[in-house]
C-alpha cells in the first residue's frame, strides 16, 4: 500500500510541474516560439540521482587507472631490483616509497576538479602508503609495531578524510580495506583480540556511519566482506587459546553484537524511517543489497557466539531461533508499514529458523518443521505482493524436506509412529502447498513429488508385513483407479494420464517383485484379481467420463 501511495503523490507532484510549465509558456505564436523553446531548453533543477546501472563503458577511465597500476607495478619492480643489486639501505628504500606516495597523492589532490582521474592517482598515493608502513615494520624493522599501527591508522583516516571531501565512494572503500587489514599486515601477534576486536568497532561503526550518511554501498559491503571475518578470527583465536580469558570473550561478543546493529540493524531501520527515500522498484542491486544487510550480520554474529564459546548445536540452534522470531517480529510489525521490507526479513527469519531447527531439533521434528514452514511461507507469499523471496525460501525449505524424507524411504529408517506421523505432515504439507502457488509449474513439481513419495511411502511402510508386497500392491492399484475415476469424473487429461502411468507401474511391479516374493495363491489372486479390476474399469468409465467442454 504504501508503494501506491509514493506512487500517486510523485504523479499528482509531476501533474503540478506540468500545469506549473504550461502556465510559463508564452501564447502559441511566431513571436513568442523562440521564448517557449528557451523555457523547454533551459536545464532542469539539478537533483541528486542514483548512477545509472548498468554503468556506460569510459574507457579513458579504465586506461587511466590501468596506467596507474602499470606505473605502480613498475615501480614495485624497480625496487625490488634495486633490492637485488644492493644499491639502497632499507632506509632509503621506506623513503623512495613514501616519496613515490606522496607524488601521487599530491598529483591528485592538485587535479582536483580540472581532471577526472585524480581521485585514481590519490587512491594509489593511500596504497603506496600502507605497503610503505608495512614494509617499514615487517620487512625492516625501521619502526616499532605502535609507530607503525599509529602510521597506519593515520593513512586509513586520510583516506577517509578525502573521500567525504571528495565524495569519492572508492577511496572509503580503500580505506575500510586498509584500517581494518591493518591488524593483519602488521600482525595478530603484537596485541590482544579484545583491542584488535574495539578497534574493528571503530572502523565498523565509522563505516555504517559513512553508509547511513552519504548512502555508500560499497563501504558498507567491504565491512561486510572484511569485519566480520575479523571478528570471527579474533573470536576462534580466543576459544582455542589454552585458557579462557572471560574479559576476551565478553568484549569480543559486545563487539559481535555491535557490528550487528551497525551494519544489520541500523540500516534497516533508516530505510524505515525515511518513506520519502524509499525506490519506486527495487533493481536487482537493491534486492542483493537489503537480503544481504537482513542475512549476513545475524548470521555472522550467531557464528562468532558459537566458535567463541564453543557451543553445542542444541545451543547455537537456540540462538538462531531466537534470532529468527527477533526477526519474524519486526517483519510482523512492519508488514502494513513497508511490505518490502517486511518481506526480507521474513526471508531472513525463514533461514535463521531452518539453521537453528537443523541445530536445536533432532530426526522428525526438524523433517517436519521445515515442510510447515514451507507451507506458512507460500501463505504469507500469497498475501503480500511480489513475494518472489518468500516463494523461493518456501521451495528451498520443502525441497530440503522432500530429498530428507526420500532419503528417509531409501534407507528404511524404521516404522515407528513418529516416522509415520512425520511423513504424512511432510506429504500434506506438499499437498497443500500445491494450491497455495500460482506457476503451474511449481503445482506440478509438488504434485508430483507427493505422488511420487506416496507411492514409495505406502510400498515401504505396507511391504514389512507378511506377505505385505502383495498389500502394497493392492494400495497402488486402489490409489491409482481413484484417481483414473476423479480426473475422468473431472475431465483431467493430465490426471487421468498420471492414474494410467501409476497402472502400467503397477503392472511392472506385479512381474518384475510380487512374481518373486510373494506364494503361487497370492500371485495367481493378484493376476486375475487385477485383470478382472483392470476390464471391468476399461467398460464402465466410458459411461462416468466428463466430457470436455470447449472453450
Amino acid at each position: 500500500m504504501n508503494d501506491y501511495q509514493d506512487l500517486a503523490a510523485r504523479l499528482e507532484r509531476l501533474e503540478q510541474t506540468v500545469q506549473e510549465l504550461a502556465r510559463r509558456l508564452p501564447e502559441a505564436s511566431p513571436e513568442g516560439a523562440p521564448q517557449a523553446a528557451a523555457v523547454l531548453a533551459a536545464p532542469p533543477v539539478r537533483r541528486a540521482q542514483a548512477p545509472a546501472l548498468p554503468m556506460e563503458w569510459d574507457g579513458q577511465l579504465w586506461l587511466n587507472r590501468l596506467g596507474i597500476g602499470l606505473l605502480l607495478l613498475g615501480v614495485a619492480l624497480l625496487f625490488r631490483y634495486s633490492i637485488d643489486m644492493g644499491w639502497t639501505t632499507p632506509g632509503v628504500r621506506v623513503a623512495f616509497g613514501a616519496t613515490i606516495g606522496a607524488v601521487l597523492l599530491a598529483a591528485g589532490l592538485h587535479m582536483g576538479e580540472k581532471r577526472r582521474f585524480g581521485s585514481v592517482l590519490v587512491g594509489g598515493g593511500i596504497a603506496v602508503f600502507y605497503i610503505v608502513g608495512w614494509a617499514a615494520f615487517v620487512l625492516y624493522s625501521l619502526v616499532g609495531y605502535t609507530a607503525a599501527f599509529v602510521g597506519m591508522v593515520a593513512v586509513t583516516a586520510l583516506a577517509f578524510g578525502l573521500a567525504l571531501k571528495k565524495d569519492e565512494p572508492p577511496l572509503g572503500v580503500l580505506g575500510s580495506i586498509g584500517g581494518l587489514g591493518t591488524p593483519l599486515l602488521l600482525g595478530l601477534s603484537y596485541g590482544t583480540p579484545r583491542t584488535f576486536a574495539l578497534y574493528t568497532c571503530i572502523i565498523v561503526g565509522w563505516t555504517a556511519a559513512l553508509h547511513l550518511k552519504r548512502s555508500w554501498r560499497w563501504v558498507l559491503w567491504t565491512t561486510l566482506a572484511f569485519g566480520w571475518v575479523l571478528l570471527c578470527r579474533y573470536a576462534y583465536h580466543v576459544a582455542a587459546s589454552d585458557r579462557l580469558v572471560a574479559a576476551d570473550a565478553w568484549v569480543l561478543q559486545a563487539a559481535g553484537l555491535f557490528a550487528w546493529l551497525c551494519t544489520g540493524v541500523l540500516p534497516l531501520a533508516v530505510r524505515f524511517r525515511r518513506p520519502q527515500g524509499r525506490e519506486a522498484r527495487w533493481t536487482d542491486l537493491d534486492t542483493a543489497h537489503w537480503y544481504g544487510v537482513a542475512l549476513i550480520p545475524p548470521g555472522a554474529a550467531i557464528l562468532l557466539t558459537a566458535v567463541l564459546w564453543t557451543l553445542p548445536p542444541v545451543r547455537w540452534g537456540g540462538v538462531a531461533a531466537v534470532a529468527a522470531s527477533l526477526y519474524g517480529a519486526a517483519a510482523l510489525y512492519l508488514w502494513n508499514r513497508d511490505a518490502r521490507l517486511a518481506r526480507v526479513l521474513v526471508l531472513a527469519s525463514s533461514v535463521m529458523l531452518t539453521f537453528g531447527m537443523l541445530g536445536a531439533l533432532k530426526g522428525n521434528a526438524v523433517l517436519a518443521g521445515l515442510a510447515l514452514q514451507a507451507v506458512g511461507l507460500h501463505l504469507l507469499a500469497g498475501r503480500a505482493q511480489g513475494g518472489i523471496g518468500l516463494r523461493w525460501a518456501a521451495h528451498k525449505a520443502y525441497t530440503v524436506a522432500g530429498i530428507w524424507l526420500l532419503c528417509r524411504l531409501v534407507a528404511d529408517t524404521g516404522a515407528g509412529l513418529g516416522n509415520v506421523a512425520t511423513a504424512v505432515v511432510v506429504l500434506a504439507c506438499g499437498l497443500g502447498a500445491s494450491y497455495l502457488v500460482r506457476v503451474r509449474t511449481e503445482i506440478l513439481c509438488y504434485r508430483y513429488f507427493v505422488h511420487v513419495a506416496l507411492l514409495g511411502f505406502l510400498w515401504r511402510e505396507l511391504a514389512r508385513v507378511d506377505g505385505g508386497e502383495g498389500f502394497a500392491t493392492v494400495a497402488w492399484g486402489a490409489y491409482a483407479l481413484a484417481l483414473l475415476l476423479f480426473g475422468m469424473s473431472r475431465a483431467r487429461p493430465l490426471v487421468e494420464k498420471t492414474a494410467l502411468a501409476t497402472l502400467l507401474v503397477i503392472v511392472a511391479k506385479l512381474f518384475l517383485v510380487d512374481l518373486a516374493a510373494l506364494e503361487a495363491i497370492y500371485r495367481i489372486l493378484l493376476f486375475l484379481g487385477f485383470g478382472a479390476v483392470f476390464l471391468f474399469f476399461s467398460y464402465a468409465l466410458q459411461t462416468w467420463r466428463r466430457p470436455h467442454v470447449a472453450g
